[in-house]
This record gives structure tokens, C-alpha cells and sequence, in this order.
């Protein structure tokens, strides 16, 4: 008996010692350029679609007529900004982490919009991104039913002052 909680001490003696240690090398946000970014212009040529036809899933790869983002009063302490696009300027959730800065803006209607800007090598000012849609308004009248939408589209961020 004696010797099972002597083993047992020192297996929690190790692997306390063990998360005290994980703590200390842990990855964080503080080392992330993008968290002193207060604003971008992002532009996007290429996009995809993603639909259902007759239940099954299918994707298309499209040429777009340059779908334009702006988004400011970005502050990751707080966690917020606002996205500018086609449909005027919206209040987002903003989510920095170690290697990108998210933008999260949901409907009562059932649309999530996130946009993610993605770490670059030290010193650029222009980022990789990617901006998804997911919507779905359900609605069946004769000859017509809805079907969810999803578009994932593909650019770049340029930080502005």
C-alpha cells in the first residue's frame, strides 16, 4: 500500500511539475503584428460555392468581381471592430490568436460571416485571407426551395493607417 501512494505522489509530483512547465513556453497573442492593426482594406478575386443539388453536396471555383472589405475600430483587448462591405458597416466579434486575427459577424436571420486574416513574415503589410459565408433562409414556395449557401472567398489584407 505503501508503495502505491508513493508512486502516485511522485506521478503527480511529475506532471505538476510537467504543466508548470508547459505554462512557460505556452504560445501567446503578445508576439502576433497583427494585434497593433487598427484597419484593413482586404480584396478578394477568386471565391467558391458550395450548394446542395438534389442533397448532394457540390463546389464551383469562380472568378470574383473584386469583393472589397474594410474593417476598423479593430480592438483585440476588447474583442471587437467593425466590417464594411456591400451591405454597409456592421459591429464583429474580433478573436486574435497566436498566428491570425478573426472577424465574426452573425444575423438574427441565421448568417455567419468570418473573415480571417492570417500572420505574415515580419515587416509585411499586406496579409492572406479568407472571408466565408453561411447562410440559409429556409423557404419552399411552387416550383422553388431553398437551399443553404456557402461561399469561401479568397485575398488579401493590406493594413492601413
Amino acid at each position: 500500500m505503501r508503495k502505491t501512494c508513493a508512486a502516485t505522489l511522485t506521478a503527480w509530483t511529475v506532471l505538476i511539475a510537467l504543466a508548470g512547465s508547459s505554462a512557460a513556453v505556452a504560445q501567446t497573442t503578445e508576439k502576433n503584428p497583427l494585434a497593433q492593426v487598427k484597419s484593413f482594406k482586404c480584396t478578394f478575386p477568386l471565391y467558391s460555392v458550395g450548394a446542395w443539388k438534389s442533397g448532394e453536396p457540390q463546389a464551383q471555383i469562380k472568378q470574383a468581381d473584386q469583393f472589397t472589405l474594410t474593417i476598423d475600430d479593430i480592438d483585440t483587448d476588447s474583442g471587437s471592430g467593425r466590417v464594411t462591405g456591400t451591405a454597409g458597416p456592421v459591429e464583429v466579434t474580433a478573436l486574435l490568436t497566436v498566428s491570425s486575427l478573426h472577424f465574426m459577424e452573425r444575423s438574427v436571420t441565421g448568417t455567419l460571416n468570418i473573415t480571417t486574416i492570417f500572420v505574415s513574415d515580419g515587416g509585411v503589410k499586406k496579409f492572406r485571407a479568407v472571408h466565408s459565408r453561411h447562410d440559409y433562409l429556409p423557404m419552399s414556395i411552387p416550383g422553388f426551395t431553398s437551399e443553404p449557401t456557402v461561399t469561401q472567398n479568397y485575398g488579401t489584407c493590406e493594413a492601413s493607417s
